[in-house]
C-alpha cells in the first residue's frame, strides 16, 4: 500500500461557548471535514489525500483551521 500524498488536517477542537478564544467546532469544522471527505471521494483522490480530524492549531482567530501536508500550509 503506497503512502498519502497529502494530509489535511482539520481542527474540530471544541470549547465552552463564552472561552474569549472561540473554537473551530463552532465554525462548522463538522460540515467542513464531511464536504473534503465527500470531494476527496468525488474526484477520486482517496489513495492519494488523506482527511484527518486535528486538534487545536492555533489559529481560531482567522477562522476554521486546517493544514495541508507536507506543504505545512
Amino acid at each position: 500500500m503506497s503512502r498519502f500524498e497529502k494530509h489535511i488536517f482539520i481542527c474540530e477542537n471544541k470549547r465552552e461557548s463564552e472561552h474569549p478564544k472561540g473554537c473551530c467546532s463552532d465554525k462548522r469544522s463538522e460540515e467542513t471535514i464531511l464536504l473534503f471527505k465527500n470531494l476527496i471521494k468525488e474526484f477520486g483522490l482517496k489513495k492519494k489525500v488523506r482527511i484527518n480530524r486535528s486538534g487545536c492549531l492555533d489559529a481560531y482567530e482567522f477562522g476554521l483551521s486546517m493544514v495541508i501536508y507536507p506543504e505545512q500550509i
